[in-house]
Protein backbone atom coordinates (compact mmCIF):
# COMPACT_ATOMS: atom_id res chain seq x y z
CA UNK A 1 0.00 0.00 0.00
CA UNK A 2 2.65 2.51 1.02
CA UNK A 3 4.53 1.62 -2.16
CA UNK A 4 1.87 3.51 -4.10
CA UNK A 5 2.34 6.70 -2.10
CA UNK A 6 6.11 6.22 -2.23
CA UNK A 7 6.01 6.33 -6.02
CA UNK A 8 3.89 9.48 -5.93
CA UNK A 9 6.35 11.28 -3.68
CA UNK A 10 9.27 10.12 -5.84
CA UNK A 11 7.79 12.16 -8.66
CA UNK A 12 7.60 15.28 -6.53
CA UNK A 13 10.67 17.51 -6.63
CA UNK A 14 12.43 17.33 -3.31
CA UNK A 15 12.54 20.43 -1.19
CA UNK A 16 15.74 22.35 -0.61
CA UNK A 17 16.60 20.78 2.72
CA UNK A 18 17.20 23.07 5.64
CA UNK A 19 19.17 21.52 8.51
CA UNK A 20 16.98 20.40 11.39
CA UNK A 21 17.50 22.09 14.72
CA UNK A 22 17.26 19.16 17.11
CA UNK A 23 17.41 21.62 20.00
CA UNK A 24 14.07 23.12 19.03
CA UNK A 25 11.38 20.69 17.94
CA UNK A 26 8.67 22.45 19.94
CA UNK A 27 6.42 22.93 16.93
CA UNK A 28 2.92 21.66 16.30
CA UNK A 29 3.65 20.77 12.67
CA UNK A 30 6.23 18.20 11.54
CA UNK A 31 9.37 19.02 9.61
CA UNK A 32 7.85 17.05 6.71
CA UNK A 33 4.27 15.70 6.57
CA UNK A 34 5.21 13.11 3.91
CA UNK A 35 7.31 10.73 6.06
CA UNK A 36 10.40 12.61 4.86
CA UNK A 37 10.14 11.60 1.19
CA UNK A 38 10.82 15.18 0.14
CA UNK A 39 14.01 15.23 2.24
CA UNK A 40 15.45 11.81 1.39
CA UNK A 41 14.67 8.24 2.44
CA UNK A 42 12.04 7.77 5.16
CA UNK A 43 13.52 5.99 8.15
CA UNK A 44 11.10 3.06 7.92
CA UNK A 45 12.19 2.47 4.30
CA UNK A 46 15.80 2.39 5.45
CA UNK A 47 14.92 -0.37 7.92
CA UNK A 48 12.83 -2.29 5.39
CA UNK A 49 15.79 -2.33 3.00
CA UNK A 50 18.09 -3.49 5.82
CA UNK A 51 15.71 -6.36 6.65
CA UNK A 52 15.38 -7.52 3.04
CA UNK A 53 19.13 -7.25 2.51
CA UNK A 54 19.70 -9.48 5.55
CA UNK A 55 17.34 -12.14 4.16
CA UNK A 56 18.08 -11.80 0.45
CA UNK A 57 18.94 -15.53 0.29
CA UNK A 58 15.19 -16.22 0.68
CA UNK A 59 14.29 -14.11 -2.36
CA UNK A 60 14.42 -16.57 -5.24
CA UNK A 61 12.16 -18.61 -7.52
CA UNK A 62 8.58 -17.36 -7.72
CA UNK A 63 8.74 -14.06 -5.81
CA UNK A 64 5.60 -12.09 -5.05
CA UNK A 65 5.02 -8.46 -4.03
CA UNK A 66 2.00 -6.21 -3.69
CA UNK A 67 1.38 -3.68 -6.52
CA UNK A 68 4.97 -3.76 -7.90
CA UNK A 69 8.16 -5.84 -7.89
CA UNK A 70 10.81 -3.27 -6.97
CA UNK A 71 12.13 -5.03 -3.86
CA UNK A 72 12.12 -8.40 -5.65
CA UNK A 73 14.32 -6.95 -8.36
CA UNK A 74 16.56 -5.07 -5.93
CA UNK A 75 17.25 -7.92 -3.52
CA UNK A 76 16.35 -11.11 -5.38
CA UNK A 77 18.75 -13.61 -6.94
CA UNK A 78 17.85 -16.45 -9.27
CA UNK A 79 14.28 -15.18 -9.47
CA UNK A 80 12.38 -17.16 -12.09
CA UNK A 81 9.14 -15.18 -11.93
CA UNK A 82 8.39 -11.70 -10.64
CA UNK A 83 4.79 -12.00 -9.47
CA UNK A 84 2.64 -8.98 -8.53
CA UNK A 85 -0.58 -9.22 -6.53
CA UNK A 86 -3.33 -6.61 -6.65
CA UNK A 87 -7.10 -6.55 -6.29
CA UNK A 88 -7.39 -4.95 -9.74
CA UNK A 89 -5.82 -5.72 -13.09
CA UNK A 90 -2.82 -3.62 -14.07
CA UNK A 91 0.14 -3.52 -16.40
CA UNK A 92 2.41 -5.51 -14.07
CA UNK A 93 -0.21 -7.48 -12.12
CA UNK A 94 0.14 -11.24 -12.51
CA UNK A 95 -2.26 -12.34 -9.76
CA UNK A 96 -5.58 -10.58 -9.31
CA UNK A 97 -6.71 -11.40 -5.82
CA UNK A 98 -7.49 -10.33 -2.27
CA UNK A 99 -5.43 -11.58 0.67
CA UNK A 100 -8.59 -11.81 2.76
CA UNK A 101 -10.26 -14.11 0.21
CA UNK A 102 -8.42 -17.41 -0.31
CA UNK A 103 -10.75 -18.36 -3.17
CA UNK A 104 -9.20 -15.52 -5.20
CA UNK A 105 -5.63 -16.73 -4.58
CA UNK A 106 -3.62 -19.61 -6.06
CA UNK A 107 -2.45 -22.18 -3.52
CA UNK A 108 1.13 -23.34 -2.95
CA UNK A 109 2.58 -21.21 -5.76
CA UNK A 110 5.04 -18.72 -4.23
CA UNK A 111 8.59 -19.33 -3.00
CA UNK A 112 8.97 -15.91 -1.38
CA UNK A 113 6.32 -13.31 -0.61
CA UNK A 114 7.67 -9.83 0.16
CA UNK A 115 4.80 -8.05 1.91
CA UNK A 116 5.95 -4.70 3.29
CA UNK A 117 3.77 -2.29 5.29
CA UNK A 118 0.54 -3.91 4.11
CA UNK A 119 -1.18 -5.80 6.93
CA UNK A 120 -1.67 -2.59 8.95
CA UNK A 121 -3.94 -1.30 6.15
CA UNK A 122 -6.15 -4.42 6.18
CA UNK A 123 -8.87 -4.49 8.84
CA UNK A 124 -9.08 -8.30 8.89
CA UNK A 125 -5.31 -8.68 9.06
CA UNK A 126 -5.34 -12.21 10.51
CA UNK A 127 -7.32 -13.52 7.54
CA UNK A 128 -4.90 -11.67 5.25
CA UNK A 129 -1.94 -13.42 6.92
CA UNK A 130 -3.73 -16.73 6.37
CA UNK A 131 -4.04 -15.71 2.70
CA UNK A 132 -0.29 -15.13 2.55
CA UNK A 133 0.27 -18.59 4.06
CA UNK A 134 -2.10 -20.07 1.46
CA UNK A 135 -0.08 -18.56 -1.42
CA UNK A 136 3.25 -20.01 -0.30
CA UNK A 137 4.66 -23.35 -1.35
CA UNK A 138 5.66 -25.70 1.48
CA UNK A 139 9.03 -24.31 2.54
CA UNK A 140 8.14 -20.91 1.09
CA UNK A 141 9.02 -17.77 3.02
CA UNK A 142 7.01 -14.69 3.91
CA UNK A 143 9.13 -11.58 4.49
CA UNK A 144 6.74 -9.06 6.00
CA UNK A 145 7.08 -5.70 7.70
CA UNK A 146 4.49 -4.11 9.95
CA UNK A 147 4.10 -0.52 11.12
CA UNK A 148 5.11 0.17 14.70
CA UNK A 149 5.61 3.69 16.06
CA UNK A 150 4.76 5.65 12.93
CA UNK A 151 2.17 8.25 12.02
CA UNK A 152 -1.07 7.60 10.19
CA UNK A 153 -0.73 7.51 6.40
CA UNK A 154 -3.40 10.00 5.33
CA UNK A 155 -3.18 8.79 1.72
CA UNK A 156 -3.97 5.19 2.63
CA UNK A 157 -6.47 6.10 5.33
CA UNK A 158 -8.58 8.01 2.81
CA UNK A 159 -8.53 5.19 0.24
CA UNK A 160 -8.67 1.81 2.03
CA UNK A 161 -7.99 2.54 5.69
CA UNK A 162 -5.08 2.63 8.11
CA UNK A 163 -6.15 0.40 11.00
CA UNK A 164 -3.32 -1.12 13.01
CA UNK A 165 0.07 -0.63 14.66
CA UNK A 166 1.94 -3.71 15.86
CA UNK A 167 4.44 -4.74 18.51
CA UNK A 168 6.92 -7.60 18.42
CA UNK A 169 4.67 -9.43 20.89
CA UNK A 170 1.48 -9.08 18.84
CA UNK A 171 3.31 -10.06 15.64
CA UNK A 172 4.83 -13.13 17.28
CA UNK A 173 1.42 -14.22 18.54
CA UNK A 174 -0.57 -13.86 15.33
CA UNK A 175 2.10 -15.14 12.93
CA UNK A 176 2.91 -17.97 15.34
CA UNK A 177 -0.74 -19.04 15.37
CA UNK A 178 -0.76 -19.29 11.57
CA UNK A 179 2.77 -20.45 10.68
CA UNK A 180 3.72 -22.13 13.95
CA UNK A 181 5.93 -20.60 16.62
CA UNK A 182 8.96 -22.62 15.52
CA UNK A 183 8.70 -21.25 11.97
CA UNK A 184 8.86 -17.50 12.62
CA UNK A 185 11.48 -14.88 13.40
CA UNK A 186 10.53 -11.43 14.67
CA UNK A 187 12.87 -8.41 14.51
CA UNK A 188 12.25 -4.87 15.76
CA UNK A 189 13.93 -1.89 14.09
CA UNK A 190 14.12 1.55 15.67
CA UNK A 191 15.04 3.60 18.71
CA UNK A 192 13.74 6.75 20.38
CA UNK A 193 15.76 9.03 18.09
CA UNK A 194 14.66 7.36 14.85
CA UNK A 195 11.07 7.27 16.12
CA UNK A 196 11.32 11.02 16.60
CA UNK A 197 12.80 11.35 13.12
CA UNK A 198 10.02 9.49 11.32
CA UNK A 199 7.28 11.27 13.26
CA UNK A 200 8.88 14.58 12.28
CA UNK A 201 9.53 13.49 8.67
CA UNK A 202 13.31 13.70 9.06
CA UNK A 203 15.03 11.44 6.55
CA UNK A 204 17.51 8.63 7.11
CA UNK A 205 20.21 10.64 5.32
CA UNK A 206 20.01 13.25 8.09
CA UNK A 207 20.98 10.69 10.75
CA UNK A 208 24.32 9.06 11.50
CA UNK A 209 24.82 5.34 10.77
CA UNK A 210 25.29 4.58 14.47
CA UNK A 211 22.03 6.37 15.22
CA UNK A 212 20.14 4.33 12.63
CA UNK A 213 21.77 1.04 13.55
CA UNK A 214 21.07 1.18 17.28
CA UNK A 215 18.01 -0.98 17.97
CA UNK A 216 15.88 -0.52 21.09
CA UNK A 217 12.95 -2.99 21.19
CA UNK A 218 10.93 -0.55 23.31
CA UNK A 219 10.80 1.89 20.36
CA UNK A 220 9.99 -0.12 17.21
CA UNK A 221 9.38 1.80 14.00
CA UNK A 222 8.79 -1.40 12.09
CA UNK A 223 8.35 -5.03 13.08
CA UNK A 224 9.89 -7.43 10.56
CA UNK A 225 8.70 -11.01 10.23
CA UNK A 226 10.28 -14.00 8.55
CA UNK A 227 7.77 -16.83 8.45
CA UNK A 228 8.25 -20.22 6.78
CA UNK A 229 5.38 -22.42 5.63
CA UNK A 230 5.92 -25.88 7.08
Amino acid sequence: MLKVIRNIFRKVKRDVISPVSWDNLRKLQPVSPSFGWNRGTPVDRHYIAAFLDAYRADIHGHVLEIAESSYSKQFGAQVSHFEVLHVQAGAHVTIIGDLTDKTSLPADKIDCFICTQTFNFIYDFKTAIEGAHHLLKPGGVLLATLAGATQISAYDQQRWGDYWRFTAQSAAKVFGEIFGEANIEIISYGNVLTCTAILQGISAEELLPEELNYQDPVYPIIIAVRAVKA
